[in-house]
């Protein structure tokens, strides 16, 4: 799984730190999707029950990543599937306000904006220095606030937000706090026991090294009565896998799922699924915290040589609010045209927004690090 990705893709050897755009996804998790597709697919419903189980070991794997139970856990296609549950879900009224981030991710933005229809008004907590602050969040929220909508970690500067904190605002004036944790989740620890957010979506093509087209879904279980608009579908219905063991296909009279899994609707990516379920195994055996330790040490490395060699960092490099992402850019060098370089070298990162965006994960090696700080030092301004 190695490999140097130059800028006409071929593949020469080398240096990937883009896992904050797309995590290259792991050999066990290649292996199950290569499985599903060659010894199970071919052979239609014959042996389709070898690949039903994944699903179920799925959630069981997040919830314990979440410090949640399995019945307060979904599997959804992305993030922007899990915020729309939410934004789509909840009875709004007329004066309603949603607190919302700037610069943040539009999949974060959009949904909740599109509720002005309804009456619903966003606030905006201002960007400052890269990151937002708790003191302007708590100025953001007031009686009307109804839900919070808050990206664990910035896409662009990195900013990692104070969730526990914002969590403990939004209690006081009775809103609801939606996280969007596809910058996060698999890369840094966050317990809903501990930090009580009520509803969580996270693509798993991040982070979590899972196949595209596949996520989670996290719904307090005191919430979930709250999403009164949600899809409906065969496998959300109590009983619907047993009715596929004899006659029964038109009851039309089975109850929803009690837990999250009622938002998951009929047939489901069977191959993805193979493949995120082997994804978050290998996460799981690795342990968060070992993960998390790793990609801290690999950042602030970075940070290190990237201010050493006289380039300009998204946040202040003091720790406040730091991240597994490492955005910056050249104070003569264009972001976009840096990348460019970076590409032309065989490393591959990203420029969302303008900046720099180095992005390591646990898997990433020392070499692949000391490869982009040399790389920096040739197009330094």
């Amino acid at each position: 799984m190695s490999g140097r990705l130059r800028a006409d893709g071929a593949t020469t050897g080398g240096a990937y730190l883009d896992y904050a755009g797309l995590g290259r996804l792991r050999p066990p998790a290649v292996t199950a999707m290569r499985t599903a597709v060659e010894e199970v697919l071919p052979y239609g419903s014959a042996g389709v029950g070898r690949l039903f189980g994944d699903r179920a070991a799925a959630r069981r794997s997040v919830a314990r990543l979440l410090g949640c139970t399995p019945e307060e856990v979904a599997l959804v296609p992305n993030t922007s599937t899990g915020i729309h549950l939410v934004a789509d879900g909840l009875d709004w009224r007329p004066g309603d306000q949603v607190v919302l981030f700037e610069r943040d991710f539009p999949a974060n933005v959009r949904p909740w904006l599109r509720l002005r229809r309804h009456g619903v008004e966003p606030v905006w907590v201002p960007m400052r220095d890269g990151g937002h602050r708790i003191e302007d969040v708590a100025a953001a929220l007031g009686p009307a606030t109804r839900l919070v909508a808050v990206s664990h970690v910035n896409f662009a500067t990195g900013f990692r937000c104070d969730l526990d904190r914002i969590c403990a605002l939004a209690a006081e004036v009775g809103a609801l706090v939606c996280v969007d944790a596809v910058q996060s989740l698999g890369a840094l620890p966050l317990s809903v026991a501990d930090t009580p957010v009520d509803f969580l979506a996270a693509g798993a093509h991040k982070w979590l090294c899972g196949p595209p087209g596949t996520g989670t879904f996290y719904c307090r279980a005191d919430r979930l009565e709250l999403l009164r608009t949600t899809p409906t579908g065969w496998f959300g219905h109590e009983g619907a896998a047993e009715v596929t063991k004899g006659p029964g296909h038109l009851r039309y009279d089975l109850p929803e799922r009690a837990g999250a899994a009622r938002v998951e609707g009929g047939m489901y990516d069977l191959v993805g699924m193979a493949g995120l379920a082997a994804a978050l195994a290998e996460l799981e055996e690795t342990g968060i915290a070992a993960v998390a330790a790793r990609v801290r040490a690999l950042a602030d490395r970075l940070r290190t040589g990237i201010t050493e060699l006289g380039y300009d960092l998204a946040l202040p490099p003091d720790g406040a609010g730091h991240s597994g992402l490492v955005c910056f850019t050249g104070r003569r060098t264009e972001g976009a045209e840096l990348v460019r370089r970076l590409a032309s070298a065989g490393i591959h990162v990203s420029v969302p927004d303008g900046l720099v965006r180095v992005s390591p994960h646990f898997w990433t090696t020392d070499e692949e690090v000391a490869e982009i700080l040399e790389e920096l030092a040739l197009h330094k301004s």
